[in-house]
């Protein structure tokens, strides 16, 4: 078995020139074309591996990629010549893959046809194989096109890869993938979603460092998926994905911050905040207009109200009628400003995710996560080194301890106070979704802990939302300088101190319910 530590990009095609002119080294081009084997029901994919037969100039060859070899970056990779077109099994049987083929019928899933230029790089101590590919998967009648670079390291410092690739980054836009192209061949043959696979839980044996590494893998691998899905096919939910994931990965950073707290650490935590901070315009317009504007557009739309005639007909009440039209001219106005603005907020959250900020976020996590000082500090050894499962519940207890301490009296909080408060609840949830796979022995308790904690979290959310509807509503009325629109911003933010009683009742259960709930760890 190898090893590999590799970087891949999507690249625009008409970007390959720029790309090959800073990657100077001996040159090979090939026609790589293959075909990815499983079994019926997709064992091989379950078990994370990968299995092709690939014709090229140097004969056939028989490949076995485990999806995970210490994660995303790093791969186990068993590779053998064969003679046929079908995988030979004999040799599957020396591999990890046996068991999960446990003698099953391999059948073909989809094919893959791309031209490979590579170029093998000597930089800083290290030598690096770049791989330019472009071609496309098929399965049955469908299609998708492939245009990729892959950055392997062969031999020496991890960081030497890395610094490459910001050296291309910054002539050409490669954006970070961590998706195979297994994986977008099976997504493509299954009609799938073309994303991450799902979270792979924590082994409760894992180190401080392991843990850490395994979920910023994961997290990173969700950043870039969100991004390039928003990229495509710009909508609200595409928008909330990547906002959160932002979050997300930021909120881990804070959960490890005894390994986290270099200044690379600190970069990228700051960079991921401006990526949430360059959504939010655009995922709060979202909300408003979908759970306030429209509701109140259709209940509008409805049939004139009317009153009876002295022979007892139905007729038009013209008074109401007039009220009625100046409401729905009201509400057109406004809705026609929240166009506008939420226009102006996609525009901004496309042009964050198309930035070479944002490109180079990616590339920096990666770098941090992969080779960062945190992975070789001395004065750090002990902290890697630790069980995960002590540093989880230290971690955890502190989290759930500072929640319950500040949630006592949520009624004397001040709305900026309780925006924190749930701040801390939504990291407290991130927390018990990663690392609640260390703890497998109560698998009931961590369920209602989870859901006592999204409970509390989204019911300190509706209270935040008040303040942020009012405030948003107003700033698109005045934007548009239109007085109808801000009379429907008006009607439609009413009543604030009512609902906030409401809600402050149903805030103050989820909290109770919260503390009454058992720890799983």
């Amino acid at each position: 078995m190898d090893h590999e530590i590799e970087l891949k990009f999507l690249i625009a095609p008409e970007a390959s020139n720029a790309i090959l002119a800073r990657l100077e080294g001996r040159e090979a081009v090939r026609q790589l074309d293959a075909t990815y084997f499983d079994t019926i029901d997709h064992a091989l994919r379950k078990a994370g591996f990968g299995l092709r037969i690939r014709d090229g100039e140097n004969g056939r060859k028989q490949t076995l990629k485990s999806a995970s070899s210490g994660g995303v970056f790093a791969r186990g990779e068993w590779e053998n010549a064969v003679a046929g077109p079908e995988p030979d099994r004999d040799l599957l049987a020396q591999t990890p893959a046996a068991k999960a083929v446990n003698g099953d019928t391999l059948v073909a899933v989809f094919t893959t046809n791309v031209k490979r230029v590579t170029r093998l790089i000597e930089r800083d101590g290290a030598v690096i194989e770049a791989a330019l590919d472009q071609g496309e998967l098929l399965a049955d009648d469908r299609r998708v096109a492939v245009s990729e670079l892959e950055l392997e390291l062969k031999t020496g410092p991890a960081q030497a890869l890395f610094d490459l690739a910001r050296d291309v980054a910054a002539h050409a836009p490669l954006r970070l993938s961590l998706v195979s192209k297994a994986e977008r061949g099976y997504a493509l043959a299954l009609n799938e979603a073309d994303g991450p696979r799902p979270d792979t839980p924590l082994d409760p044996g894992s180190t401080t460092g392991e843990a850490l590494q395994a979920l910023g893998r994961a997290a990173l691998c969700r950043l870039c998926a969100a991004a390039e899905s928003l990229r495509t096919r710009p909508g609200p939910e595409r928008v909330h994905k990547l906002r959160v994931a932002a979050r997300r990965f930021r909120a881990l950073l804070s959960t490890f911050k005894a390994l986290a707290d270099d200044p690379a650490a600190r970069h990228v935590k700051a960079e991921l905040k401006w990526l949430a901070d360059e959504l939010g315009a655009a995922r709060n317009l979202d909300v408003f207009i979908a759970d306030v504007w429209r509701p109140a557009a259709e209940s509008q739309s409805a049939p004139d109200q009317v009153g009876l005639d002295p022979a007892g007909q139905d007729q038009p009440d013209p008074v109401q009628n007039e009220a009625a039209e100046n409401q729905t001219r009201a509400l057109a106005a406004f809705g026609k400003a929240l166009l506008t603005a939420q226009t102006q907020a996609y525009a901004g959250a496309d042009a964050a995710v198309d930035s070479a900020r944002f490109r180079t976020l990616a590339i920096d996590a990666a770098a941090w996560l992969e080779a960062g000082a945190w992975t070789t500090d001395k004065r750090l050894q002990k902290r890697r080194d630790k069980p995960a499962a002590g540093f989880a519940a230290k971690a955890l207890d502190k989290r759930r301890r500072r929640i319950r301490e500040d949630g006592r009296d949520l009624a004397a909080l001040s709305p900026e106070d309780r925006h924190h408060l749930r701040i801390r609840g939504k990291k407290l949830r991130y927390a018990v979704d990663d690392l609640g796979g260390l703890f497998p022995d109560h698998p009931k308790r961590l369920a209602r802990f989870a859901e006592a904690a999204k409970t509390l979290q989204d019911a300190l959310g509706r209270l935040n939302d008040l303040a942020v509807r009012e405030a948003l509503a107003h700033e698109v009325a005045l934007s548009c300088e239109n007085p109808e629109a801000a009379f429907a911003a008006g009607r439609l933010t009413a009543g604030r101190a009512e609902r906030e009683a409401e809600l402050l009742v149903e805030a103050q259960g989820a909290y109770v319910t919260f503390i009454e709930a058992k720890r799983f760890w």
